[in-house]
């Protein structure tokens, strides 16, 4: 569980749903070790047919459940809000999955767990997600600064976690990993191309690290924790929308 308590920001609500959000809305869960292929099936047929057709090569290849409980974690969002349907995905430059014309959200895993982040509207946001101990302070030396990494030895920082505030700056930003050297951490704050971005860092009890990034400050959040047992029953989404 997160140390950090959730705290308000649904607006809007009826019947549990909400119209938008007025905070970051967090699904978590255990990534299952396998699944039943009709129940693959049926989540692949729900993807536009490039991401569908790529996800199952990579189920073929025995991964990729990661990415698929990521998009469970998405699709069991829409308990509280109205989404566009999975189909509807298209993607950034920088390969970031995203609606044209829905919040924005992103995706992590780590250490066999997923998480899922809805921002509220007109928001951008990263997440990324790794075990406290996943990154050597040496293996960052050629994208981060000589501040950056003077907060790392003297104890203020992590590697960790300043690895987990640059890869969700990217997020955010739509941009690929190899523009890591040019996000400039300074304590909640990151800076990539010309724009500032909004820190959040949390930390699990079963020692993962947990960043946020967002382009305006959100200062609340909803944290969820799914039920592996039921994660994968979650219903199409987009029908609210359909029929407004």
């Amino acid at each position: 569980m997160f140390r950090l308590r959730s705290s308000g920001g649904l607006v809007g609500t009826a019947g549990g749903r909400v119209d938008s959000l007025a905070m970051i809305l967090l699904h978590w869960a255990q990534v299952p070790a396998m699944l039943p292929a009709h129940v693959i099936a049926a989540w692949l047929a729900r993807l536009p047919a490039q991401r569908s057709a790529a996800l199952a090569r990579d189920l073929d290849a025995g991964r990729g459940l990661e990415n698929l409980t990521g998009l469970a974690l998405l699709a069991a969002c829409a308990q509280y809000i109205s989404l566009p349907p999975l189909s509807l995905l298209g993607e950034s430059g920088g390969g970031k999955p995203r609606w044209s014309d829905g919040p924005d959200f992103s995706i992590a895993h780590a250490a066999g767990c997923a998480v899922c982040a809805v921002a509220p509207p007109g928001v951008a946001i990263g997440v990324d997600l790794e075990s406290a101990d996943a990154v050597d302070p040496e293996s960052l030396r050629l994208v981060t600064s000589a501040a950056e990494r003077a907060r790392i030895y003297a104890g203020s920082l992590s590697a960790t976690a300043l690895w987990t505030c640059k890869e969700a700056v990217l997020k955010a930003a739509g941009a690929g990993i190899v523009a890591a050297r040019e996000v400039e951490v300074e304590g909640a704050v990151g800076h990539h191309a010309g724009r500032e971005y909004h820190l959040k860092r949390l930390d699990f009890e079963r020692n993962l690290v947990l960043t946020t990034a967002t382009t305006a400050p959100v200062s609340r959040s909803r944290i969820v924790r799914a039920a592996a047992s039921t994660l994968f029953d979650a219903p199409q989404i987009g029908s609210r929308r359909s029929s407004a």
